[in-house]
């Protein structure tokens, strides 16, 4: 009986109902959107990792090859090292302006979020990264020569000994779709791809479909120091291949005992700053949302404060009718929750229809989850929120004495 009262009474004032559905299922679906991102996101690093088999081989404390630096020497140590079959010298740096818009530029992020094609977005920055070819080319399971389109998608080919300190490079279908002519064309094999105040024969395009994987431009190891300054004796890493892949932890031991302040780890292990970074941007967001709950209590609490006091001659004809404090507080109480349960199904399947419009547009590897667990996250969260919005509401009416009730409410 009380639940009918609670939906009869929300029934009978329509535009406070839908008010109120409006305020609390905004931040439900701002919530499972935020959360649906940071596991598309999540899920883009570990398919990313996972498709990369070695351990590479960093500066001690660094989180990325991109800020390390390590001896051009190192290569032979580790060469002799019992299980190592190839060590690979690399260069990695975030790359100068390509075209004329440089990474971190206004220019840049907008270039990226308005360009044609899957790389939509602000994670556009490109990574030069010049390889010992040499040495690369000893390896059997490189992703990069097996990413290369195929002939009639005019995909070229990777690097060769011939390229060795020649303006040559290979990019990604990404890259060459973001810096297009005149016409409006993406760049092609034999076309020119400006690099800093340097121009580059592309020889390759490959593709991935990671954003990851995909903002690396690759150029031979001399050709990318002369373009970044970075001198003969240094190198940023080495990417290790084992012969037996199932000893990459001893190897990865027995290197960081060899070397002192190196770190060997496995691709998979480089997940975990990448997770620290996500975590941060949770909080970051979920601190942001977490002020648009606090309109939605505030919104519950208003329409329940006004529905209550509306209606003080009724609560005092049902208390002189038999009703005691705790039944009127359980009306008033689902009442509250009875709202706060329609926002959260309607901000749910807001969010899961967002979220699977958004999957036909959002590209480079990212794919935002639609779970069950979402659904049940929703409709816990706005229903939490609808109890304790309509907690003090529920309190200030039961405590109504009948005939002050209805003296009141008569006024």
């Amino acid at each position: 009986m009380i639940f009918h009262f609670a939906w009869r009474n929300l029934t009978t004032r329509p535009l406070r109902t839908i008010l109120g559905l409006v305020g609390l299922s905004i931040p439900v679906l701002g919530v499972l959107g935020l959360f649906s991102l940071s596991g598309g996101l999540r899920g883009l690093v570990t398919d990313t990792l996972g498709r990369i088999q070695g351990v590479m081989v960093v500066r001690q404390g660094a989180p990325t090859p991109v800020f390390s630096d390590l001896s051009a020497d190192l290569g032979a140590t580790l060469e002799k090292i019992p299980g190592v079959r190839v060590a690979a010298p690399e260069v990695w740096k975030v790359a100068p302006a390509v075209e004329g818009v440089a990474a971190f530029s206004v220019g840049g992020l907008a270039k990226g979020l308005w360009s044609k094609g899957p790389s939509k977005g602000f994670f556009d920055i490109s990574v030069v990264v010049g390889e010992d070819i040499a040495s690369h080319r000893r390896l059997k399971n490189a992703i990069g020569p097996k990413a290369i389109l195929p002939p009639e998608q005019g995909g070229g080919r990777y690097l060769e000994p011939g390229d060795r300190g020649r303006p040559h490079v290979i990019i990604s279908k990404r890259t060459a779709e973001m810096h297009r002519d005149a016409a409006g064309v993406p760049k092609r094999v034999g076309d020119t791809l400006r690099i800093g105040d340097k121009p580059f024969k592309i020889v390759g395009i490959y593709e991935t479909k990671s954003m990851i994987l995909d903002a690396v431009i690759l150029m031979d190891i001399e050709t990318a120091r002369a373009l970044l300054g970075v001198s003969a004796d240094t190198v940023s890493a080495y990417y290790l291949e084992m012969d037996d892949p199932s000893r990459m932890g001893q190897v990865a031991a027995a290197i960081e005992a060899a070397a002192p302040n190196v770190s060997a780890m496995r691709v998979s292990e480089f997940q975990a700053p990448y997770g620290a970074i996500l975590d941060q941007l949770d909080t970051l967001l979920l601190m942001t949302v977490s002020l648009a709950l606090a309109v939605g209590v505030v919104g519950i609490v208003n329409t329940m404060l006004m529905s209550t006091t509306e209606r003080f001659v009724e609560f005092g004809v049902l208390r002189a009718n038999g009703w005691s404090r705790a039944d009127i507080l359980a009306l008033v109480t689902a009442e509250s929750a009875t709202l706060a349960l329609m926002a959260g199904l309607l901000g749910s399947v807001l969010a899961l229809a967002g979220i699977e419009l958004a999957n036909q547009f959002v590209g480079g590897g990212v794919r935002l989850p639609v779970t069950p667990g979402l659904f049940v996250a929703g409709l816990g969260l706005s229903t939490a929120t609808g109890l304790l919005g309509g907690l003090y509401p529920a309190w200030q009416a039961s405590q109504l004495v009948p005939m002050d009730a209805i003296r009141i409410g008569s006024r």
